[in-house]
């Protein structure tokens, strides 16, 4: 688990490499400890963890087990957990191929959404909620411009999701371990 293996430019002290980490993880920077190349070595072994060999996989668990910061610990054994019962929960786990394919997946929708005239104005939501407010109630029509617009929000937030992690690899590997 050597942190040079990930895809991102890191900064050169470890404790900025420690918090940098984090950031991409989504973990709180108050987790961290002074312990910065042990802990950025376990954030590591985490955004990895899924490409890894399963000999692999049970030495990054022993990395993550020996740190002596138990939160943070507790909160990197939750972040393997999430990313194998789903990798859309950690972006950060997908490699350089699936990340592309998340995000062109997402930009296809989008587009077709943007062709189909599928888009959330202000008027159109104001002319739904004010129908609402005035029936008290919301039409099957309603339900259906509501499950829309919520599917084309989620979209929009997992293609931002997806060219922030693009943007966030300054270097795309080819390495056998991410790639």
């Amino acid at each position: 688990m050597n942190i040079s293996e990930l895809p991102y430019s890191l900064p050169k002290t470890p404790k900025a490499q420690c918090q940098y980490l984090a950031r991409i993880c989504s973990i709180s920077l108050h987790k961290l400890s002074n312990n910065h190349q042990e802990e950025s070595e376990a954030i590591a072994s985490v955004i990895i963890y899924r490409h890894l060999s399963s000999n692999q996989k049970i030495e990054a668990m022993r990395l993550i087990q020996t740190l002596n910061n138990k939160p943070l610990m507790a909160k990197l054994i939750e972040k393997v957990t999430d990313v194998i019962v789903n990798p859309q929960w950690g972006i950060w786990s997908l490699s350089n191929t699936e990340l592309l394919k998340d995000q062109k997946f997402h930009d296809m929708v989008n587009s077709y959404a943007g062709i189909l005239g599928a888009s959330i104005s202000a008027a159109s939501a104001k002319e739904l909620a004010s129908t609402i407010w005035k029936t008290k109630k919301v039409s099957r029509g309603g339900w259906i411009t509501i499950v829309m617009w919520g599917s084309l929000y989620f979209n929009a937030t997992e293609l931002n999701k997806a060219n922030q992690e693009i943007s966030n690899r300054s270097k795309l590997l080819d390495s056998v371990h991410y790639n």
